[in-house]
């Protein structure tokens, strides 16, 4: 029984040991059947790519998101000297073959050729390094001065060459970065090509005025009436401005604080007495002579007015403008030459202001000279305004502190672009500008941003009521 039993055990060992193997067997024929499959396809890919090339299959999603555990950086190679850094971008220095009698001139930058043999060629060249290190601080200082460069030599430190990263600038910075360039160039007043320009208007920061009556634009309302534009030039058809002058003739003279005050207030004469024969042209020599303040080193627009009110002033034919500092006597007031002497006239016109005083703002400035006539203005004027303004209507970024003075005789606008500009006559003849004259933008330039580009032509300005009552 036991033995039957053993049997059977047997038989049914062998025949799950039969299935098992034969499953083993059959999937083994299926994985070489699909390698055989994948490799016929490779074969067909490679065979119908014969001419173009077949890109890689993407890779699988699992394997294309996966993500290293772990970062590798590189460390940064640490530079604490220049020479550090030196060593790593620096190219070797090329070596030439320089004959050992040469050689000083050769480092002195002198050598323009060689005309030795080859032997002192070939010595040249395995020269020692030490042999470069005769040249002296003396040395050098003898070369520069040979080729007219005055400055001394001096030992540097390498460390201190090293470039430093700046921190990015803010609009604060950025501005006052400019204000220290305006202080620079206000210090030393440079001008085109490097050369220095005098400032003709030099402020005492002392106001005088004479105040008796109100003036057009303290009365409320006076804006309303304001015309759009406004010309001395031409009011209807008739000019009442006085000629161009050029105060930097026969020599330059900062007289800018004369020419301007004056050129307003001939303006005003003719104004006040109704455009009539002779038309006034006052003196602005007999004011660089004699009023004892202003001089061709420069003034200001009170030097000229306070004179006015107190000594008056004389026509041009009584004095002739010679820009220099003349001297003050009879002659000089008022003369004339005969041939045989030159002697002090004693029977001549004066003329005197009432009152005069500052102003300032865009529509003070036009109620002032359309009721009264022009006005004189400081402005800024820079080296680009000087040296290259030659029409149309001028702007300028610029915060550049006053130095000049001209006359402004009205305002327009502009038809095609619809700015409004200022009517400005300069002292520098008719060759300069137009005519002798500029436009300007007013501070309505840039949604009311024009002040920072018209030179602040609106910022400090003067006015003198011309007497008229011993005039004929």
């Amino acid at each position: 029984m036991r033995l039957i039993l053993f049997l059977l055990l047997v038989i049914a060992g062998g025949n799950l040991a039969f299935k098992f193997t034969r499953r083993n067997f059959e999937r083994n024929l299926d994985d070489d059947s699909s390698i055989s499959d994948k490799s016929a396809k490779k074969e067909s890919y490679d065979s119908e790519s014969s001419e173009e090339e077949i890109p890689n299959l993407p890779k699988p999603r699992k394997s294309r998101l996966r993500i290293p555990n772990t970062i590798k950086v590189e460390k940064p190679i640490p530079i604490e000297k220049y020479s550090d850094y030196e060593k790593l971008v620096r190219l070797p220095a090329p070596k030439f073959d320089v004959p050992k009698k040469l050689q000083p001139l050769s480092r002195n930058g002198k050598f323009s050729g060689m005309q030795e043999s080859s032997e002192e060629s070939l010595e040249s060249s395995s020269l020692d390094d030490s042999d470069y290190q005769e040249d002296t601080i003396e040395e050098i200082e003898q070369m520069r001065s040979a080729f007219g460069e005055d400055e001394n030599v001096q030992e540097t430190n390498e460390e201190s060459r090293m470039y430093k990263i700046e921190p990015a600038k803010t609009l604060d910075d950025m501005d006052s970065d400019e204000s220290n360039e305006y202080e620079k160039s206000e210090k030393l007043n440079y001008g085109k090509n490097g050369n220095l320009r005098t400032a003709c208007y030099k402020p005492s920061g002392k106001k005088l005025e004479h105040r008796t009556y109100p003036r057009s634009w303290e009365h409320a309302g006076f804006e309303a009436a304001l015309p759009r534009e406004w010309d001395w030039r031409n009011v209807s058809g008739l000019n009442y401005c006085s000629p161009t002058r050029n105060q930097h003739i026969p020599v330059y003279c900062g007289s800018c604080w004369v020419f301007g005050s004056l050129g307003a207030l001939n303006d005003r004469f003719n104004i006040a007495r109704k455009n009539k024969w002779p038309m006034t042209f006052l003196s602005p020599q007999e004011i660089i002579d004699c009023n004892g303040k202003g001089s061709c080193q420069g003034g200001e627009m009170t030097d000229v007015y306070g004179y006015a009110k107190t000594n008056g002033l004389v026509e041009e034919g009584c004095n002739n403008y010679r820009a220099i500092n003349g001297k003050c006597d009879p002659y000089h007031r008022c003369g004339t030459c005969w041939p045989d002497n030159c002697f002090a006239i004693q029977n001549y016109t004066r003329y005197y202001v009432k009152d005069f005083g500052p102003l300032s703002g865009r529509l003070n400035m036009m109620a002032e000279i359309h009721n009264r006539g022009p006005i004189a203005c400081s402005i800024g004027a820079t080296p680009a305004f000087d040296y290259n303004y030659t029409g149309g209507i001028y702007r300028e970024f610029s915060d550049q502190s006053s130095n000049h003075i001209v006359s402004v005789t009205g305002w327009g606008v502009d038809e095609t672009t619809n700015e409004e500009y200022w009517i400005v006559r300069n002292s520098w003849g008719e060759a300069w500008g137009e005519k002798g004259w500029f436009r300007i933008v007013t501070s309505l330039y840039l949604n009311g941003r024009g002040d920072l580009y018209n030179l602040g032509i609106e910022r400090d300005c003067m006015f003198a009521d011309p007497d008229v009552s011993n005039l004929d």
